[in-house]
């Protein structure tokens, strides 16, 4: 990667638009970032934060929070810095570690629904009498579909 970007150029290699860029340094989400002749021009620093925040976003880390690590990377390498930043991203890297688990279980959940489908027809594609219905219930047989006669 060129060690200085335009703005277009720096868009063009996150996928955001100049307008967003803009205005990710406008609400700090991003540092300022220096100009010459008046345009922006992104460094490789620029460029790691840049690619660091849209991985944070992809991870759904709220905006505020974002705000909140590049306000305490800004610091430097102090000791208020380096465990504010520690602490947010282990209580984010907590939260996704839930709803992985969460997601986990649901897939399986789809699983177990998607294999129920599957063996109500069996491989003629004629329907086979399955225990539970569409929902899990228990004991409950779900009907099987009838042919009209020709």
């Amino acid at each position: 990667m060129p060690t200085s970007l335009t703005i277009a150029e720096a868009a063009l290699a996150t996928g955001l638009t100049t307008y967003t860029l803009r205005y990710y340094e406008q609400i700090g989400l991003i540092d300022p970032v220096p100009r010459r002749g008046g345009q922006r021009i992104y460094g490789e620093n620029d460029m790691r934060l840049i690619q660091f925040v849209l991985r944070l976003r992809g991870t759904g880390m709220p905006m505020r929070d974002i705000q909140e690590y590049v306000r305490l990377r800004r610091l430097g390498e102090t000791q208020e810095s380096i465990v504010g930043r520690g602490d947010l991203l282990e209580r984010h890297a907590a939260h996704l570690r839930d709803e992985l688990v969460s997601l986990t279980e649901t897939i399986a959940r789809l699983d177990e629904k998607i294999a129920l489908y599957r063996s109500i027809y069996g491989a003629d594609g004629a329907p086979t009498p399955v225990k539970g219905d569409a929902a899990g219930g228990p004991g409950d047989t779900i009907p099987t579909p009838r042919r009209k006669q020709a």
